[in-house]
């Protein structure tokens, strides 16, 4: 018996791996698939040649940083199924955003200015500065300064590439419809990539001495010191706080209603109240409501008398008493059924508009990233420069600064007034999921009953309080109404 079924696990496993594979083949033909594969592919050679540089202009200790990499790339190459992305990008995401901060910072104070461009310098080439040119070396050495700022151009594609998986994890087929947390998504993307190329320019000041000329370099030795100490702070926090900028890490908490399995504490589900589940992501591996106990109650309700049914049990049941013209076990059973799909219909419509409002928390947190970390900033040492080189050099990018921050200042109040109407309109559909669905809390709340916490107590297992009861939730709603 026990060779048998060895022989049937391994049977079960290879099947198993066979048609993932299968699965993850079919896949490549979508877009979201093609994303994907693109997006492993940037990460891996973006890490690798990265690494080639420390390596080679500090020592092989920054390696330790392959211990981060290398479960993250696993991370990647696991979750490549499109209803996945959601719950597993926004994690990717910010691991890598901090990591690769950190990278850049020891890239820009240790190994860009140690590098030697492979064409020689000539009059032209003075205050060129910053400006993206194929000119400052020939792409066969490696080790050149445009090299490693094209490198660093790949981080805005990977971003881009998770962005777009994870629309179509929560868009889906409504994608082609154009909404307001739609186009807020791609307008995020769109302010975060210009913003990531605006970075990768300000890289360069790492060789400030090199482009400014030396008479400059004489005249204000003090001032350029202090503006290439400030970029590489700069380039860190905007980088750490651009991980925000992604729906899904950071978000509100909502209180779901969730009862409580008999098992749990070995009473039965109808002796035991309801309690609440905080619900942050709108994830459905974070609900796992059991029904056994209101299914229960139900069956008890059907096989009375409508003069024994009061109105509180007319409440619990959506203020409809269900009668069935036939009787047995079946029919009560596909009459759960149908209730039940519903609800998780609700349930699951509920968790997508938390998705949604994901996208527009993450672009308020982007505009202020990227209003006092980035545009203030680089516009103010981009003018502090040219003030030095006595009005010779002003880089196309300031005009960027200057453009955005009034961009994001005008598009801050639509999105507020956007992230407004969505936590109204979340706010609403909870407190009709649980009217209909869950009305026994709010009996449970008006009462007071307090018995779940008396028995956390008592038994030395008190938890951190809910942070929005159903109660509290209802009147806030009715307020607005």
């Amino acid at each position: 018996m026990h060779a048998q079924g060895q022989r049937r696990f391994c049977r079960n496993s290879k099947a198993g791996v066979i048609s993932g594979a299968l699965a993850w083949c079919q896949s490549l033909l979508s877009p979201a698939g093609l994303a994907h594969s693109l997006s492993l592919v940037c990460f891996l050679a973006q890490v690798i040649l990265i690494n080639v540089f420390l390596v080679q202009y500090l020592s092989s200790t920054v390696l330790l940083t392959m211990t981060i990499d290398v479960p993250l790339l696993l991370h990647l190459a696991w979750f490549w199924r499109v209803d996945s992305s959601y719950r597993a990008a926004p994690t990717q995401w910010f691991c890598y955003s901090w990591v690769h901060a950190a990278k850049v910072v020891v890239l820009f104070c240790r190994v860009m200015p140690r590098l030697t461009s492979s064409t020689p310098a000539v009059a032209e080439d003075v205050l060129r500065g910053s400006d993206f040119s194929i000119n400052a070396s020939y792409f066969q050495n490696l080790f050149s300064p445009t090299m490693l700022a094209n490198l660093l151009l790949i981080t805005p594609v990977f971003y881009a590439l998770l962005m777009f998986r994870t629309s179509k994890a929560i868009f889906g087929s409504l994608s082609k419809r154009v909404t307001v947390d739609l186009i807020m998504h791609y307008d995020m993307l769109w302010h975060v990539v210009i913003d990531m190329v605006d970075q990768v320019d300000m890289f360069y000041y790492a060789r400030l001495a090199e482009w400014v000329g030396s008479e400059a370099l004489e005249q204000h030795k003090n001032s350029l010191v202090l503006i290439q100490t400030a970029v590489p702070f700069l380039l860190f926090f905007s980088m750490v706080l651009q991980a925000q900028a992604f729906p899904g890490v950071v978000t509100d908490k909502w209180s779901i209603p969730v009862e409580t399995s008999a098992s749990a504490s070995g009473r039965r589900p109808s002796d035991m109240p309801p309690r609440l589940s905080v619900l942050s992501q709108g994830s459905a591996e974070q609900i796992e409501p059991t029904v056994r106990s209101s299914q229960t109650g139900q069956e008890a309700l059907s096989r009375r008398p409508s003069h024994e049914i009061s109105f509180s049990d007319r409440v619990s049941t959506g203020g409809v008493v269900h009668r069935k013209t036939t009787t047995g076990p079946g029919t009560e059973r596909a009459w759960f059924e149908r209730q039940e799909r519903a609800r998780r219909r609700r349930l699951q419509g509920v968790m997508n508009l938390i998705q949604r409002h994901n996208i527009i928390i993450a672009r308020k947190r982007s505009a202020i990233a990227s209003i006092f970390l980035i545009d203030i900033p680089f516009l103010t040492i981009r003018i502090w420069l040219w003030a030095l080189l006595q009005h010779t050099y002003f880089p196309g990018l300031g005009i960027k600064n200057g453009l955005c921050i009034v961009l994001n200042v005008m598009q801050y109040t639509l999105v507020a007034l956007a992230s407004k109407e969505s936590f109204k309109r979340i706010k609403r559909e909870i407190a009709e999921y649980i009217t209909r669905f869950h009305s026994g809390t709010l009996k449970e709340e008006a009462e007071g009953d307090s018995y779940g916490e008396r028995s956390g107590q008592e038994e030395g297992e008190g938890g951190p309080p809910v942070d929005q009861s159903v109660s509290e939730l209802m009147h806030q709603e009715q307020a607005h109404q």
